[in-house]
């Protein structure tokens, strides 16, 4: 290919599908818009949704699921692994976007530069450490709701009004489901362990794992069998899983797609869930039950040399920044990590 053009790969995770087309160079990097509405955290399970427009608008998605996300707008996802590829509006000129997740990792690709609908998180979402354009680090544009609303000011929302991270955790049931309510269960949070000292607390909690959630198997590997079984229980809804490894299980709703659970067989005991679709009266981080572990990033090896190193890199590094000045305080199992990388150096 010319070195005056760049080719674009989409795929899927399973790769059994991968979509080819190709822009100017000089058009690099693609501006993304990331959407942190409460409908797109819900369809995905992360903290946003995050696309580019596909240079070929008539490119043929038949053999992919299509789900109606709403009257103006369907999504398109591989039906096997459940990966998100494209996304078409329905109205006069609306353009078919690609899921940036699906990219290549090349240099100079992608760049985060707009967050739409950054109102709905009532927190800032994963916004508040994305105020800067990554790699070059010029702000960003937070809008209330699209792109023509109310642009937010660097500090919204104030430290003042976000939930005081040393507060008892409440309520005692979170909502989690995704955007068709396929998958629809309730987060027990762990205040059963709120006498414990900091560095008395476990690596994890059973009120953060499968066992907590209504009628949900206790294990991974019991999750595994009543997910994969012929008479499945009709409480488990649309939940499906993708096999990405001999010891990994990918969950995920069959109808709209939304990253539901991550399970891997050295864990039997729990699964990580996906935060975008918990429903928390603090905001879209459900600071009221979760504490985060601001200023790491993990996997940061596997992205190494494209345009996911420095966004990552970025990310971590406002996100650091914006815990000191908040006054957050870092996990326990930080605490414990760095005190032993300490010991060892001395």
């Amino acid at each position: 290919m010319s070195s005056d053009t760049t080719e674009l790969v989409a795929q899927c995770l399973c790769k059994t599908h991968t979509f080819k087309s190709s822009v100017p160079s000089s058009s690099l990097p693609l501006s993304a818009t990331c959407c942190h509405c409460d409908s797109c955290r819900h369809v995905t399970g992360a903290m946003f949704l995050v696309d580019v427009e596909w240079p070929n608008q008539d490119e043929d998605l038949s053999a992919l699921h299509a789900y109606d996300f709403s009257p103006n707008l369907r999504e398109f996802s591989c039906q096997s692994c459940g990966t998100r590829l494209f996304c078409k509006g329905s109205k006069p000129g609306s353009t078919l976007g690609v899921i940036t997740g699906t990219l290549q990792n090349e240099v100079n690709l992608v760049r985060y530069d707009k967050h739409i609908y950054v109102g709905d998180t009532r927190d800032g979402g994963a916004s508040m450490f994305m105020r800067k354009s990554h790699p070059d680090a010029t702000p960003s544009k937070r809008f209330v709701e699209g792109s023509n609303s109310k642009e937010l000011p660097a500090d919204w929302p104030s430290n003042f009004d976000l939930p005081d991270p040393e507060a008892q955790v409440t309520p005692e049931f979170t909502p989690l489901y995704c955007h068709c309510r396929g998958v629809n269960l309730l987060l027990k949070n762990a205040t059963d362990l709120k006498d414990r000292a900091p560095d008395k607390l476990p690596f994890y909690h059973p009120g953060t794992t499968a066992e907590t959630f209504e009628h949900l198997p206790a294990s991974t590997f019991d999750l595994k069998a009543a997910v994969a079984s012929e008479n499945k229980d009709p409480r488990l809804g649309t939940l499906e899983f993708y096999q990405s490894s001999p010891d990994v299980e990918r969950y995920f709703c069959s109808k709209c797609a939304a990253v539901v659970f991550f399970a891997v067989h050295d864990r039997p005991n729990m699964v990580d869930v996906a935060p975008g679709l918990l429903d928390h009266p603090s905001g879209a981080r459900a600071e009221g039950l979760l504490h985060w572990n601001f200023g790491t990033m993990g996997r940061l090896e596997d992205v190494e040399g494209g345009w996911r190193e420095k966004l990552g890199k970025g990310v971590r590094e406002e996100a650091e920044q914006w815990r000191i000045e908040r006054g957050y305080p870092k996990t326990a199992g930080r605490v414990r990590r760095e005190a032993g990388n300490t010991k060892m150096q001395l």
